[in-house]
């Protein structure tokens, strides 16, 4: 038998707010600065036009190879004996 603690949204407390916290906004903007890094952009800016949906996968592979090798760089630098 399931155990029920609200039988509806109604019946929920709120969230709690957040404190106010001065950092917050730094705190925020580092965390999004450090996500962007992490992810970067998929894409170099323009725009692309394929002439079939099998070689705008194909393009889309190589970038996706290109920002795992830079992130593979990155993480693990390599290292001649």
């Amino acid at each position: 038998m399931p155990i029920w603690k609200y039988h509806s949204v109604a019946d929920m407390p709120p969230p709690p707010r957040c404190s106010d916290d001065e950092n917050l906004a730094v705190r925020i903007r580092d965390l999004w600065d450090r996500a962007a890094r992490l992810t970067g952009c998929g894409y170099p800016p323009g725009v692309y036009r394929f002439h079939s949906v099998e070689e705008a996968q194909t393009a889309r592979k190589h970038v996706i190879g290109d920002r795992v090798r830079k992130l593979r760089g990155e993480v693990m630098p390599h290292t001649d004996p």
